[in-house]
């Protein structure tokens, strides 16, 4: 069997071992291909953008065994998904049985709040066929897909969840974090958000019909204001990012 050589490890793998990206280096499945969270597209993916990810469980491994465990108060829970309010963070974790010595290991990306923008709901069907009684049924699967902005790495994934009313719950937690909630209570802030993005727009405008100075200026003004009306005011979730980061050694 022809034997390859790991792009990351440098070991001397076989075709069993071999596991081929979408630029033609090699990865040994023994060690390498098990540094990857599970969702990484090993087929589509390069050497780069796995190394990245790499680095990114790496770290994320190191930030949530020191900020997340025995932590006060206790980090929102989304199945292995854990949230973090007071230091802006989110974490996605993979818990690794080990086979030849008792316990677990746990790998972890972490993300930080503000960069979230989308937290959709997804599902997908599998028919079975049950050979005794000859007939099949279907199966559905209930997922949160989780989107974020400007994320060296995997910057999506799915965490699998009971249901639809589950995503709910999720939906309703992550859209009252950042301030945009469809509620009677919340209609005001929205409003306001929606206002100053058609001001910030309309200056913008102006300002390039006129040919006046700092246009890109009053665009960039004019973009973030319209992220705010559409994602919610992130102001005070990178502050916090920053701050948790900075005492951690990253920023």
């Amino acid at each position: 069997m022809a034997k390859q050589t790991c792009a990351v490890c440098g070991a001397e793998i076989n075709l069993v071992q071999q596991q081929k990206l979408a630029d033609g280096n090699y990865v040994c499945r023994k060690t390498c291909v098990k540094l990857a969270m599970k969702g990484f597209d090993f087929v589509g993916g390069t050497l780069p953008e796995l190394q990245t990810h790499i680095r990114q469980v790496e770290e994320g491994t190191a930030i949530y065994n020191k900020l997340f465990l025995k932590r006060s108060p206790k980090p929102k829970r989304f199945g292995n998904v854990f949230v973090a309010e007071d230091i802006g963070l989110m974490a996605r974790i993979e818990t690794r049985c080990k086979i030849f010595i008792f316990g677990k290991s746990i790998s972890a990306c972490v993300y930080r709040i503000a960069d979230l923008y989308g937290y959709e709901y997804e599902q997908d069907s599998k028919v079975t066929y049950d050979p005794n009684s000859k007939t099949g049924s279907t199966q559905k699967a209930h997922y949160c897909h989780y989107f974020f902005w400007d994320t060296p790495g995997v910057s999506d994934f799915c965490e699998k969840i009971p249901g639809a009313s589950s995503h709910a719950k999720i939906e309703k937690y992550f859209n009252k974090l950042f301030g945009i909630q469809k509620t009677i209570g919340n209609i005001g802030n929205t409003w306001k958000n929606q206002l100053a993005a058609a001001k910030a727009a309309g200056s913008a405008l102006k300002s390039v019909i006129k040919g006046g100075e700092n246009t890109e200026d009053k665009a960039e003004e004019a973009r973030q204001a319209i992220d705010r009306a559409q994602y919610g005011d992130r102001t005070e979730w990178k502050a916090k990012a920053d701050a948790a980061l900075r005492e951690f050694g990253q920023v």
